[in-house]
C-alpha cells in the first residue's frame, strides 16, 4: 500500500479504466482518484474485494447467491427449460446493490475458473450495460426527454451487449447481426448459439430503471427472464422504497426455479458500526485514524440516521479526510462525523437521481 493510499482510509479507488489510469508496479493504481461515491468492482479490479464492508446483511445475500449457483453444467446447456437465469438485487437507493451485483460476479467468475476444465474452459464475459456507475438513464430516457417504451429499452440493453462481445473479440459480422435482428427473442438466441460456438459464458448488468408503473417493471423482469436464454446470465438491479416490500418486486418471477432474489434493508447502528471499522480503516499508518469508538457510534444512530451506505460512505470520508491532518491521530466518533453528515443531510434529495417523466398518454 502506497502513502497514498493513506490520504483517506475510506476512500473506494475508482476501477481500473475510468480514470484513464494504470496499474502500478506493486498492483496500485498511480495516481488514481480516491471516491467517496462509487461501486466497488472486484471483477474489475481485484483489489476492490478488500474494500468491501458488510453493511445490512450484504454478505447473508452473496452467501444466498452463492448457495443458489447452479452447476456450470446447467448453466451452458440448460436444456430442461427455456428460461435464462436472471439474479434480482432489491433494496432502497444507494444501499449497495450495485456494489453487491459485482460481489456476486466476482464469486460466480470464480466457481467458473473452478469448474472450467470439466466444461472444455468456457470464457467469462462481463457486460455492465450502463457502465460501472450503473445509471440508468442513459437506457432509459426517450429520445424527447420522457420515459422510453420497453422495447427501445430492451433494444438499447441488447445493443450494449453486443458492444461488449465486440470489445471481447466475437466475430463482428455475427454481433452486427444479432444487433440488426428485429425479433428480440430471435436475437438472444442467435446470441446464445454464438457464445456456444465460442465456449463463452455471458453476465451482463441491467441497471436500475426508474419505472413509473409497476407493470411496466413487471413486463420488464419477464422480457428479461424470456432473453436469457443458455450462457446468458443477467443481474437485474431494483430499486425501491421504504413501502414496497421485496417480495413484491420479484413476485412475478417466484415460480421460476432460474430466479435469484437478493435484498438488501435499510441500516441501523451495528451497521455504522461495522462500516467505521472496515478494512482501509483500521490498518493503521503514518496519518491513521485510531480505534474507532464503538459506544459514540451507535448512539450517533439516533440522531444521524443515515439513510443509506452512500451517504455513510461520503461521511465517513469527509469526516477521515478532515482528520488526517489533525496534529494528533484522532477517533472516528460522533463529534468527528456530525459536521459532515448535517452538511449531508441537506442534501440527501440529491442521492436519488430525478425521475423521469413517463410518456404522454401514459
Amino acid at each position: 500500500m502506497t502513502d497514498s493510499d493513506w490520504a483517506n482510509p475510506y476512500g473506494v479507488r475508482k476501477p481500473h479504466g475510468s480514470n484513464g489510469t494504470k496499474h502500478g508496479a506493486q498492483g496500485a493504481k498511480a495516481g488514481a482518484t480516491f471516491s467517496a461515491d462509487h461501486p466497488l468492482v472486484p471483477w474489475k479490479q481485484p483489489d476492490h474485494m478488500h474494500q468491501w464492508v458488510d453493511v445490512d446483511h450484504s454478505g447473508e445475500q452473496l452467501e444466498r447467491f452463492v448457495a443458489d449457483w447452479p452447476p456450470l453444467h446447467d448453466l451452458l446447456e440448460h436444456e430442461d427449460s427455456g428460461d435464462g437465469r436472471v439474479v434480482i438485487v432489491s433494496g432502497p437507493p444507494g444501499m449497495g446493490k450495485t456494489s453487491l451485483i459485482h460481489r456476486c460476479i466476482h464469486e460466480a467468475q470464480q466457481r467458473v475458473a473452478e469448474a472450467a476444465a470439466a466444461a472444455g474452459d468456457p470464457r467469462a464475459v462481463f457486460v455492465p450495460t450502463a457502465g460501472l456507475v450503473n445509471d440508468g438513464r442513459r437506457i432509459s430516457v426517450g429520445p424527447d426527454g420522457s420515459f422510453a417504451p420497453i422495447e427501445l429499452i430492451n433494444t438499447r440493453i441488447r445493443k450494449e451487449i453486443a458492444k461488449g462481445l465486440l470489445r471481447h473479440e466475437f466475430p463482428e459480422g455475427r454481433v452486427r447481426s444479432i444487433i440488426a435482428e428485429e425479433d428480440p427473442y430471435q436475437a438472444y438466441n442467435d446470441m446464445k448459439d454464438l457464445l456456444a460456438q465460442h465456449n463463452a459464458l455471458l453476465f451482463a448488468v441491467i441497471p436500475h430503471i426508474r419505472w413509473n408503473d409497476v407493470g411496466l417493471r413487471s413486463d420488464f423482469l419477464h422480457s428479461c427472464l424470456s432473453a436469457a436464454p443458455a450462457r446468458i446470465v443477467l443481474f437485474v438491479e431494483v430499486s425501491h422504497g421504504a413501502a414496497e416490500t421485496a417480495r413484491e418486486v420479484a413476485a412475478t418471477l417466484s415460480d421460476s426455479a432460474a430466479v435469484t432474489h437478493l435484498t438488501l434493508h435499510g441500516l441501523n447502528s451495528e451497521d455504522i458500526w461495522r462500516f467505521s471499522r472496515s478494512a482501509r480503516a483500521s490498518d493503521g499508518g503514518p496519518n491513521g485514524l485510531v480505534e474507532p469508538d464503538r459506544s459514540s457510534l451507535v448512539a450517533a444512530h439516533s440522531e444521524w440516521r443515515p439513510s443509506d451506505v452512500r451517504e455513510l460512505r461520503t461521511v465517513f470520508h469527509s469526516a477521515a479526510d478532515a482528520l488526517r491532518s489533525a496534529p494528533h491521530p484522532w477517533p472516528i466518533d460522533a463529534d468527528a462525523l456530525r459536521p459532515h453528515w448535517e452538511r449531508r443531510r441537506a442534501g440527501r434529495a440529491s442521492l436519488l437521481r430525478d425521475p423521469i417523466p413517463p410518456r404522454p398518454g401514459g
